[in-house]
């Protein structure tokens, strides 16, 4: 979840560009998460919430996922906006913060990489929302609104076949689709889709939760970061924060929830999701207690980390805290690290660090690597911050 979003009104008008690429190496930390069409051009990709995945069949390469990508030139002003997602490829050097991704056509585009084309759309528009409190479609002209699909959450598919595919060589993702109006969204309905890096193709797409007939989707359906567990299990979390004032969260409840992968397809049935409720699992989301007690989450994100087991980064203020929970098991019992503020968060002047995300193929036994919308960079950025 997101407590602030990048939102511009324009539409997009950038092309894929020829110009080759110059000799690019990835960088220490902090430093901005880097395309070559950015290099090649001199524009920036100003877009959040970037996801990231080790490529199941690709050694040493990465898929990067983005939200609303505003494409802004060398003077700052914004000359093009894809609203939903936009997704790049490229290697990924543990310790260090990747500066030559590779910009995605829209699926099912043949990926062919390196290349130094503009930033595409990547999950296709969504159908079926409405602005709030009306039967008009979102996105409807003269209504100054357009419809998304956010991710939530990326992460290695499980090892069964998936529509004719080795499960374990794709990846998974989960998003909400919103109605963003009047600088504004609400949140109307959730899907997931797996997506085959070799063929740059969305495999088996479903809308998991659809639109409810009034109002919002719950929070506790808006789920995101995926795992798929041995136990058979796809677990997911998502947050709410119930009490807040002076820019910090002050209470809030971390939900997780569950769905066979294993025994069924259970990721795109909504009847096969259960929610912990602190001792059981139920099928009411409205009975789903914190996973994380003593939660004050403005955002969460939950990975799997090699030697760590469940890690999860919770936001806590605007002006950058953050503490990292840890766990053996998605139902705990969870340990909370001392409170800390994200580097170069405190400072910024025009608004406030969001989307504080867990990278587990950049982190080292040293470093936990968190990437964050920086909004004086207008840009995604990674810092290094101790275990």
């Amino acid at each position: 979840m997101r407590i602030s979003r990048l939102l511009v009104t324009l539409a997009v008008t950038g092309a894929a560009l020829t110009v080759p690429a110059a000799a690019l190496a990835d960088v220490p930390p902090p430093a901005r998460v880097i395309s070559r069409y950015e290099t090649a051009s001199g524009n920036t990709a100003s877009r959040d919430c970037g996801y990231s995945a080790a490529l199941p069949s690709a050694s040493g390469q990465a898929l990067w996922t983005f939200c609303d990508t505003a494409i802004n030139n060398p003077a700052g002003a914004v000359i093009g906006f894809i609203g939903g997602s936009t997704a790049a490829v490229g290697s990924y050097t543990a310790g260090q913060v990747p500066s030559t991704l590779s910009e995605l056509p829209t699926p099912p585009a043949a990926p062919a990489v390196p290349s130094t084309r503009a930033p595409a759309p990547f999950l296709p528009t969504p159908a079926g929302l409405v602005l709030p409190g009306t039967s008009t479609a979102c996105g409807a002209s003269g209504t100054s609104s357009y419809a998304a699909s956010w991710i939530s959450g990326l992460t290695r598919g499980p090892n069964r076949t998936i529509s004719g595919r080795n499960g374990s060589s794709l990846l998974f993702l989960t998003y909400s689709n919103v109605c963003v109006y009047n600088n504004a969204w609400t949140t109307q309905s959730y899907g997931v889709t797996f997506y085959d890096p070799a063929t740059n193709q969305l495999v088996g797409p479903a809308t998991v939760f659809p639109r409810p007939a009034t109002g919002e989707l719950a929070w506790q359906r808006r789920l995101g970061s995926p795992t798929f567990a041995a136990d058979g299990y796809l677990y997911l979390f998502t947050s709410l924060c119930t009490s807040s004032a002076f820019g910090a969260c002050g209470a809030g409840t971390v939900a997780l929830a569950r769905t066979p992968w294993s025994a069924s397809a259970g990721w795109s049935n909504a009847a096969s999701y259960r929610y912990w409720t602190g001792t059981t699992w139920s099928a009411d989301p409205a009975t789903a207690a914190s996973a994380l007690p003593g939660a004050r989450p403005f955002g969460i994100d939950v990975h799997v980390f090699p030697g760590r087991g469940y890690v999860a980064i919770e936001q806590t203020t605007i002006a950058g805290h953050y503490r990292v929970w840890t766990a053996a098991a998605p139902t705990g019992p969870w340990t909370a690290g001392a409170e800390n503020v994200l580097p170069g968060c405190a400072s910024t002047t025009t608004s406030w660090c969001y989307a504080f995300i867990g990278h587990p193929e950049l982190s080292t036994s040293t470093s936990l690597f968190i990437s964050h919308y920086q909004p004086d960079d207008k840009h995604v950025r990674v810092v290094a911050v101790p275990w």
